[in-house]
Order: C-alpha cells, then structure tokens, then sequence
C-alpha cells in the first residue's frame, strides 16, 4: 500500500503543471431552478467540489429545469434565458434532480449526459486525469463606463484535432440573493451561485471552422454590454471546446476568468 502511495504522489508530483502553463479544467453544468426543493443539495455538493478544486473545475448553475423554472411572484429576478433552456435541451434530457452534466460525458447506466450527485467527484476525477488537448487563454477587456466587455479567447491545440468542434462563450454571476425552494420551504435570502446570464456563441456552439492542428493558436473575439442590473464585480466569462457530434458533445476543456479581476 505504501509503495502505491508514494507511486501516486510521485505521479501527482510528475503531472504538476509549470507557472503559466495550462491544467486541465473541467466543466460542470448544473441544471437546476427556483422551485426545485432538492437542488440546493446539489449545488452545495458543487460549492464544495469548487472549493477542493478550484480552478481546475468551472461550474455553471443553468436555469432551465422544466417545471422548476419560474420565478415566484416574489422573485427579485428570472434567471431563465431562451439561450440557456435551449443549451439545457441541446445537451439531454434529465429525469432525476439535482443532476449535473460533467463535461457532457454520458456515464452508464445513464442514457444522457445528466447525471445523479453520487456520481459527480468520481467523473470529475477522472476527467482530470486526461491529458489535456487544447488550452483556451480568456482574456477580458471590461469597460466600467459603457459596461462593454471584450473577451478574446486564445485556442491553441497541443495535437491535431480531428472532426467538429465547437466553442461556446458564456457569461455568469455568483451570489445573488433571492427566493428558492429549499426542500419544503420557500427561501427568500437564499444565495445563488454560478448562474448563467448569458450565451454569447449559439447555444449549441460555435462551430470552429479552422483546422485545429498542434500548437497553432485560433483567436475568437467576442463582446457584449452588461445590463446595468448584473454586478460585474460578481461575474464571470466561461469558456470551453467541446465536439459537435451526437451523442457525443463532450468537453475537451474549459476556461473562466472573473470580469473585473
């Protein structure tokens, strides 16, 4: 057992990445909404996971889980977004909550993507474990006066990538306070994290039209105004490649970066 060990901490040690250079980052997409009483158990179970990881996990909190979706009457906002809902159907159909989607793998016994919390740090871990494809270099350009933001994202292959692939950019905002369902009671101070806001690329992707072959770079700009409601101290840009194919949409690699660092 020691042997093991010392075996797995030299690996770790063999794998750590050098100042600057990239790590691979895993996606989770959690779907869930303000009526879904046991949602928040998946989303604690994400914070933590956050937490043990961080940077090498991006979570995005998709609000577009049928049923649980609407806003109380009460609500201070909709989370909902037309982009978001479509990117929830484009990824699978969940049938069980909370469920999360972890880099779009489908994990038997599961048909979709969407799997049970149980499952969540295992997949992530192994994700990890991969050996990273591309890395995706963010960068933010956030005028406070106008809101506009500019975000350059730099994709350079470490191989040659064969088959279609996709990029999409979103934008995200952590701790806001408002009503949710919290098992039988309905919240109103609850702090709601990893929201998405906004999809800047189709909801399915932007289909990245040139050839993605080792160590060329590819740059997508993109831009968008903050609506003057969303605090851009609290948001943030996500970024990830992921294929094109059905079923297999998976997550080769993502990236985030806070707008005002």
């Amino acid at each position: 057992m020691r042997g093991r060990i010392d075996h797995h901490h030299a690996l770790l040690q063999h794998r750590r990445p050098l100042p600057g250079e990239q790590k691979r980052t895993v996606l989770a997409e959690e779907l869930t909404g303000v009526r879904c009483p046991n949602c928040p158990e998946g989303t604690a179970a994400l914070v933590a996971l956050d937490k043990e990881y961080g940077e090498q996990l991006v979570v995005v909190s998709v609000h577009a889980a049928l049923g649980y979706d609407v806003p109380y009457p009460s609500s201070l906002y909709d989370f909902r977004t037309a982009k978001g809902t479509e990117m929830a159907n484009y990824i699978g159909a969940a049938f069980f909550f909370p469920t999360a989607a972890i880099n779009r793998r489908i994990v038997p016994p599961e048909s979709e993507p969407y799997i049970p919390r149980q499952q969540w740090a295992g997949i992530i871990a192994e994700e990890l474990e991969k050996p990273l494809t591309i890395g995706i270099a963010l960068k933010n350009t956030f005028d406070a006066g106008s809101r506009k933001l500019d975000i350059s994202a730099d994709l350079t292959p470490l191989e040659d990538l064969f088959g279609e692939h996709r990029i999409t950019i979103m934008i995200t905002q952590d701790s806001i306070v408002d009503y949710q369902k919290v098992n039988l009671v309905k919240e109103p101070n609850y702090l709601h994290r990893h929201i998405l806001r906004s999809i800047l690329t189709q909801s399915t992707g932007d289909i990245i039209a040139e050839p993605l072959t080792a160590n060329n770079t590819v740059k997508k700009t993109f831009s968008i105004v903050l609506p003057a409601t969303w605090e851009a101290k609290h948001c943030s840009v996500v970024a990830f490649v992921h294929r094109g194919g059905t079923p297999d949409k998976e997550v080769l690699q993502a990236a985030e970066k806070h707008v005002i660092e």
